[in-house]
């Protein structure tokens, strides 16, 4: 394929050239991705070196990669890795592949555990200052808050609990675990693979003393002592139609685990489950976080509805239990203004 040696630049263009033949989205970049991957150079100092000259051995590596991916391999099955949040992790073919849109949904669960943070401390003061507790003014003094790259740190917090449901890689999990110091992770999945990725990522990232994965569909692993213990659950579930599966793009067809993809019939099977079997794990005024699909606020805004409707139905008819109620307060939209995540909070 290649007598002399070439240069990083025209690798690269050549790259592109037979990419973009094949249709692949995004061929110059994609090509930047593989050769750096293949050279072992940071993206950003690629740019830097691109007049210099690559080995027969390497480039032939390099297009090897080059002609997976026009098969249509999503290209974090070929480099092994995914960033997110800032975050490198380690990802492999049958393991859901995190998306860029997740983002919104781990900052905003992030956001409101900080919160929940300076909350719990302004409280602990006014306990201390109309003089309820003593002992407490004393470990305040001595252990308060560090604010150090927008991470909370603390040697004297309460560990604030949050779950994560289907957590594939850990990708949210080890995202709020490595921003938000006082809280730890549960977190839940069926599928045996993803949870041998998502443990060896939080070996990797020094976590995995916060975060506990359990293999089991949703809340099942969990044990019952964890019920209403919770503070904050969050959950990317799948949420493709059944009937829209053929639609999609091959490299999520073809690759990704379907029961990763598949919400039911109508997409909405798993948040049904989610919405009404959350309320036994929640704290009062604990949130519930979900990513939505395209076109289903309004949908899962009628499930939420439903449910509650039921459950005042059934409280009524046991009085002695008491009304557990979510009300949406956010919807928040990704980039291309669709809305992508659903804030609720549990108000009984």
């Amino acid at each position: 394929m290649l007598k002399e040696t070439i240069s990083i630049q025209n690798a690269i263009k050549k790259a592109t050239k037979f990419l973009k033949e094949k249709n692949i989205e995004s061929p110059r970049i994609t090509s930047e991705i593989l050769i750096s991957h293949i050279l072992s150079i940071p993206k950003t100092k690629l740019y830097l070196k691109l007049d210099d000259f690559i080995s027969k051995n390497e480039f032939e590596k390099f297009w090897e990669l080059v002609i997976t991916r026009s098969n249509r391999v999503p290209i974090q099955y070929i480099t092994g890795e995914v960033n997110f949040l800032d975050l490198k992790l380690k990802i492999k073919k049958d393991v859901f592949i995190p998306r860029p849109e997740t983002e919104i949904l781990a900052q905003k669960a992030i956001s409101i555990l900080k919160n929940m943070s300076i909350n719990e401390d302004i409280k602990a003061n006014e306990n201390v200052k109309v003089g309820i507790n003593t002992k407490a003014r004393k470990n305040i003094n001595s252990n308060k808050n560090i604010r150090k790259n927008n991470y909370l740190t603390s040697s004297n917090e309460k560990k604030l609990l949050v779950l994560d449901i289907g957590t594939g890689c850990g990708a949210i999990g080890l995202a709020i675990a490595n921003r938000v110091s006082n809280c730890f992770v549960y977190a839940t999945d069926i599928n045996e693979k993803a949870l041998e990725v998502a443990k060896s990522n939080a070996v990797n990232l020094n976590l995995s003393d916060r975060i506990n994965f359990l293999k089991g569909n949703l809340f099942e692993p969990l044990p019952s002592n964890l019920k209403l213990s919770f503070d904050l659950i969050i959950s990317n579930p799948p949420y493709v139609p059944i009937s829209k599966f053929k639609e999609l793009q091959p490299e999520i067809r073809e690759y990704e685990p379907e029961n990763a993809l598949l919400g039911g019939e109508d997409g909405l099977f798993y948040y049904r489950e989610i919405i009404s079997k959350s309320l036994n794990f929640l704290k009062k005024n604990g949130y519930l976080l979900l990513e939505i699909g395209y076109n289903q606020s309004e949908k899962i805004r009628k499930i939420v509805e439903d449910i509650m409707n039921q459950s005042q139905f059934f409280f009524k008819k046991q009085k002695h239990e008491k009304n557990k109620r979510y009300r949406i307060i956010e919807i928040i939209k990704d980039l291309s203004e669709i809305d992508r995540v659903i804030v609720l909070k549990k108000e009984k």
